[in-house]
C-alpha cells in the first residue's frame, strides 16, 4: 500500500492566462475582448429584463478585466512592473477571474439560455399588462401563501427569471469558486494498492505537487508556502513535483527551493510540464533544478528505496507545446530501459494521457497533473470528464485487471 499526498495550492488565475514566453501573448487581451463583446451582445439580445444600469456595469467590469491583462503581457518586454502594479493586480485578480469564468461558462451554455431567452421574450409580448398578470398555481402551496407570493410568482416573473438561470448561475458559481474555493488549500491522502509491492515498501509515502503556476500575476509564493506546510507534516518518503510549477522565470528557482525545503526521507524527484517549456531554454531549466537539488527525470529513471522512479518530458513537436502522443511510446521505452524485472515502477508524466501508453509496461503507478483537477467539478466529479478522459481522480489500467 502506497500513500500519496496530493497538495493543490491554486489561487485562481484567470482562465485566459498570460504565460511567460508563450508565443503571440499579445493576442490574449484581443481574444478576450472579442469573447466579452460576443457574450455581452448575447445577454442584451436574449435576456428579458436586462436594465441599462446592469448593462453598463457588466460592460465596465468586462472592460476592466481585459485591461487588467495588458500589464501581464507588457512587462515581459518592458521589464518588471512597479510594485504598486503587481499589488493592485493581486487585489483585482479575483473579481477579474470571476468575470472570465462567468463569461466562458455563459458562452458554453449559450445555445440553451439564448434560445430560452428569445422564446421568453416572445411569450412576454403576448401576456397582458403586469397589473393583470395571472397568479401561477403552485402545487402543495396553501392559498394564503400563494396570495402572498402573487406579486413575485407570476407567469411574467417566471418568464423573466428562467432565461437568467444559466448565465446568472455561472456568475454565482464563478464567484463561489474563485473567491472562496480557490483560497482553500487542500491536502488529500490517497491510498493506492500496488500488486506485488514488497513488504518493506508497505506504507511508503509520496508527496505530489503539481500545476501551482507561481507568478506575481497569478498564484503567489505565499500560497505555495501554506500548502507546503501541510506536506511538511506528512513524514514523506519522496516528494514528486510533476510540472507547471512556475509561470515566471524570475521566480522559478525560488519556487523549486521552497519545494526542496519540505522534508522527504529519500529526496525530491520531478518531471517537467508544458509550462516549463515556455519559461526558457531546456538547459536553464535543468540548471534551476540542479541548483535546487531536485532530481529531474527526462526519459530516464533512478532506483530509490527499492522503487524504480521513471520520468518523461512533455512530448511535443510544434513551436507551441501541445502533447504529441505519437512521441510517447519512444519516450517510455527510453525511460524504462534501465528497469530490472520485478522492480515496482512509478512513472512521473505531466500529461495524464501518457497513461494510454503504459498498458503492458508493468508500471505500478503514474503521477500526473496538467488538468487542474478537472478545473470545474461537482461532488468529486469533473464536468469535462466525458470529453476529456483522465481529467480527475484515480484510474486503473488494463494491465491491473
Amino acid at each position: 500500500m502506497i500513500l500519496v499526498s496530493v497538495m493543490l495550492a491554486a489561487a485562481a488565475g484567470p482562465v485566459v492566462s498570460g504565460m511567460s514566453s508563450r508565443p503571440r501573448m499579445g493576442v490574449i487581451p484581443v481574444v478576450a475582448g472579442v469573447l466579452f463583446v460576443v457574450w455581452l451582445s448575447l445577454l442584451r439580445w436574449a435576456l428579458p429584463g436586462l436594465t441599462k444600469k446592469l448593462w453598463r456595469v457588466l460592460w465596465a467590469l468586462s472592460a476592466a478585466t481585459v485591461l487588467l491583462m495588458i500589464p501581464r503581457v507588457l512587462w515581459r518586454w518592458a521589464g518588471a512592473p512597479p510594485r504598486w502594479v503587481t499589488t493592485a493586480h493581486e487585489y483585482l485578480l479575483g473579481p477579474s477571474t470571476v468575470m472570465q469564468v462567468a463569461m466562458l461558462a455563459g458562452l458554453v451554455t449559450a445555445p440553451v439560455w439564448v434560445l430560452l431567452g428569445r422564446w421568453a421574450k416572445k411569450r412576454l409580448e403576448k401576456l397582458p399588462p403586469p397589473e393583470s398578470g395571472a397568479l401561477v398555481k403552485l402545487p402543495l402551496v396553501p392559498e394564503p401563501v400563494a396570495r402572498r407570493l402573487a406579486p413575485v410568482v407570476t407567469r411574467r416573473a417566471l418568464l423573466h427569471a428562467l432565461p437568467w438561470a444559466l448565465p446568472g448561475g455561472a456568475l454565482v458559481g464563478a464567484s463561489y469558486g474563485v473567491l472562496y474555493e480557490s483560497s482553500r488549500i487542500v491536502l488529500r491522502r490517497v491510498r493506492i494498492a500496488v500488486p506485488g509491492l514488497p513488504k518493506e515498501l508497505w506504507g511508503f509515502r509520496i508527496g505530489h505537487v503539481t500545476d501551482i503556476h507561481i507568478s506575481r500575476f497569478q498564484t503567489q509564493l505565499r500560497h505555495l508556502e501554506r500548502g507546503l506546510e501541510l506536506l511538511a507534516n506528512e513524514k514523506l518518503d519522496l516528494l514528486c513535483p510533476t510540472g507547471d510549477l512556475c509561470d515566471e522565470p524570475r521566480l522559478h528557482l525560488d519556487t523549486l527551493r521552497l519545494i526542496k525545503q519540505v522534508p522527504a526521507r529519500l529526496g525530491h524527484i520531478a518531471c517537467v510540464g508544458n509550462h516549463e517549456l515556455y519559461l526558457a531554454d531546456p538547459q536553464s531549466i535543468e540548471r534551476a533544478y540542479d541548483k535546487a537539488q531536485i532530481q529531474l527525470l527526462q526519459e530516464e529513471s533512478t532506483l530509490v528505496g527499492g522503487l524504480r522512479l521513471s520520468g518523461v518530458g512533455f512530448a511535443h513537436s510544434a513551436k507551441v507545446p501541445r502533447l504529441d502522443e505519437g512521441l510517447v511510446p519512444a519516450q517510455l521505452e527510453k525511460a524504462l530501459r534501465d528497469r530490472r524485472t520485478g522492480e515496482p515502477t512509478i512513472l512521473l508524466a505531466h500529461h495524464p494521457h501518457v497513461f494510454r501508453h503504459v498498458a503492458g509496461k508493468e508500471v505500478s503507478l503514474q503521477l500526473s497533473g496538467h488538468t487542474h483537477g478537472g478545473q470545474v467539478g461537482f461532488f468529486g466529479n469533473a464536468v469535462l470528464e466525458p470529453v476529456y478522459p483522465y481529467i480527475r481522480g484515480n484510474y486503473r489500467g488494463q494491465q491491473d485487471g
